[in-house]
């Protein structure tokens, strides 16, 4: 079987972190499928580019079109999408399946598909959907995607909650969940923890105003009230919130607890999941957080807030739920957490991790629905 992923972001040699999670897919996609990429890519550019990029994991082809304006940027997706596809089958890759990820690339992947007979199958992950996320889809967008979920033969949002959101814009799909995926080989256990120095707290993730970090130091700051047997170390970038966090970071008084240590290859990432004692994550919304599915498949204990698909994940006794937008009691949780470190199992926890977000189950699915689309198109 050949399946082309049409997706709306891919990692760039400047941009290597982002949508690092389609590609995760692709490698799970392609334990059962060869794979191909199309990146349709808005840019800064007059008309329609397409480049193979030959330094790839994958095939893969950028197809960049013109930002804007609006009414051109969308035509120019569908056009940079059968730019693509065109070069795509002229290289002798002719897929059995189109694999979308984001409606945005939906939509021109339902006109492919229409144009030379192809299913169509559509991953979702934006948050926007959720109720949370203060941001809201255009009339424009909100069109768009309707368009492609309900034109496609499978949708798979990576959350329950995120399904949810969505059938909450009045949208009707045939919907399969499948999550998001980690590379097991990678993050796994390490034994024991180290019981001889404070524990380690660890967090992951882009400083944007989603993911909460401003929760994260208030927190600290009322738990290093009653004790200071750990640390915190912060792993991601955000040059914009990154100077705000720290000066409150030193207004809290908290800076020998707290270390910012910046953007970090993802094997120092893995590393410290194996050395931490407790993930933290305390987002204001999220869908699916990679993130939290690596340090689960390390077997990391984890506290996070209790929004979008975050209670999905931390279940059967791999962490505490923390009220959302609520440092006090976020402070409460890892007070709880640090006090059982020894009850938790970690080889469990990871265990579980891998029967739900491996890249072996998470193959397994995308066959499953690339063969019920091949079905269903017949």
């Amino acid at each position: 079987m050949k399946v082309l992923f049409l997706t709306a972001s891919y990692p760039t040699p400047d941009g290597p972190a982002i949508g690092i999670f389609v590609k995760e897919h692709a490698r799970a996609a392609a334990e059962h499928a060869e794979v191909a990429v199309v990146h349709v890519d808005r840019a800064d550019v007059r008309g329609v580019r397409v480049v193979e990029e030959s330094h790839e994991e994958f095939a893969t082809w950028r197809a960049r079109y013109p930002r804007r304006p609006a009414a051109i940027s969308y035509a120019g997706n569908v056009a940079a999408a059968l730019a693509a596809y065109r070069r795509v089958r002229r290289a002798g890759f002719d897929p059995d399946v189109i694999h979308a990820h984001f409606f945005l690339a939906g939509v021109p992947a339902v006109v492919l598909g229409r144009l030379f007979g192809k299913p169509v199958v559509i991953t979702e992950q934006w948050s926007v959907f959720l109720p949370d996320d203060p941001a809201e889809l255009g009339a424009l967008p909100r069109r768009a995607a309707r368009f492609a979920f309900e034109h496609a033969d499978v949708v798979m949002p990576v959350s329950e909650a995120l399904r949810a959101g969505i059938e909450a814009q009045g949208i009707r799909a045939n919907f399969r969940i499948v999550p998001n995926v980690f590379d097991e080989a990678l993050f796994h256990p390490n034994g024991a923890r180290d019981e001889a120095r404070p524990a380690r707290l660890l967090t992951v993730g882009a400083m944007y105003e989603a993911k909460g970090y401003d929760y994260l130091l208030e927190a600290v700051a009322i738990l290093a009230r009653k004790r200071r047997d750990f640390t915190v170390d912060v792993v991601g970038d955000g040059a914009d919130l990154l100077p705000h966090y720290e000066e409150l970071r030193r207004r809290l008084g908290i800076e020998e607890l707290v270390s910012f240590l910046g953007l970090r290859p993802k094997d120092e990432v893995a590393a410290r999941m194996r050395e931490a004692d407790l993930f933290v994550i305390t987002s204001r919304y999220d869908s699916n957080p990679c993130v939290l599915i690596e340090a689960l498949g390390s077997g990391v204990p984890a506290v996070g807030t209790s929004v979008g698909g975050i209670p999905e994940m931390i279940r059967n006794g791999s962490g505490l739920l923390a009220k959302p937008h609520d440092p006090e009691d976020i402070a409460t949780q890892i007070d709880a957490a640090l006090d059982r470190l020894e009850t938790f199992d970690r080889e469990a926890i990871a265990a579980d991790a891998r029967g739900r977000f491996g890249r072996t189950e998470v193959g397994r699915a995308f066959a499953e629905v690339y063969a019920e689309a091949l079905a269903h198109r017949r």
